[in-house]
């Protein structure tokens, strides 16, 4: 599964939603299916109340579906979502990259080349058959676009586009179960690595393309037309 490390002194509630939230971004709980809280408490070894907690926090983060009487169930994969979501990443993280390429000095150009040698080793190591493997290189990809936006002085900002980033990991998921060219995978983030480290002020522009990209191939693999430009 997709680790999400937890906090520390993390309460049983909190633990709850990180567990519920792994297996409903990997893949373990599908799209659409309901979720029960008798089958929760057999699956997870926890009681109603936390998972309850838990439910109506991930629920707030949109991340579990509230509906009337028909109880909780894992948000379906759709178009229109897709798009919310890509179009939402494509406005905020540009301007969270534009902030951290102003104030990011030594520190935050070390993590993003560390980073960067993390997921071009993984890569390297690619078998996209296995489930451990699509989680190890998903974990990887995530720290390194954490890494690029990590000097915004924007907390709220930042936590906003990892929200963001999270929601679209189910969708990312589909392509990389699919067949890539990897080669190509790891030479857009070298070249996005390469011009985010030398100020180019083109880079946020690079980062919004290169996050559209994604949307157009999962809207492929599913059958759906690409968003209109």
């Amino acid at each position: 599964m997709i680790e999400i490390p937890p906090p520390s002194g993390a309460t049983l509630a909190e633990a709850a939603t990180r567990r519920l939230r792994q297996d409903i971004l990997g893949g373990g709980l599908p799209p659409a299916s309901r979720l029960r809280l008798r089958d929760l408490t057999a699956r997870y070894g926890l009681g109603a109340t936390p998972l309850r907690e838990a439910l109506a926090r991930l629920a707030a983060e949109g991340f579990v579906h509230l509906e009337g009487q028909k109880g909780f169930s894992v948000p379906p994969v759709t178009r229109a979502h897709l798009l919310d979501v890509t179009r939402s990443r494509q406005i905020v993280e540009p301007q969270a990259l534009r902030l951290a390429m102003e104030a990011g000095g030594p520190a935050w150009e070390d993590e993003i080349v560390a980073s960067l040698s993390l997921l071009r080793h993984e890569i390297g190591r690619r078998d996209a058959a296995s489930d451990a493997w699509v989680d190890a290189y998903e974990t990887r990809h995530h720290r390194f676009h954490r890494a690029l936006i990590a000097a915004c002085a924007l907390p709220s900002l930042l936590r906003f586009c990892d929200d963001l980033y999270l929601q679209k990991t189910r969708y990312r998921r589909l392509l990389e179960t699919a067949h890539q060219d990897w080669g190509r995978v790891l030479a857009v983030h070298e070249a996005l690595a390469e011009r985010i480290l030398a100020r180019d002020p083109e880079a946020p522009a690079l980062l919004a393309a290169h996050i559209g990209t994604t949307a157009e191939i999962v809207l492929a693999l599913l059958g759906e037309a690409p968003p209109d430009r």
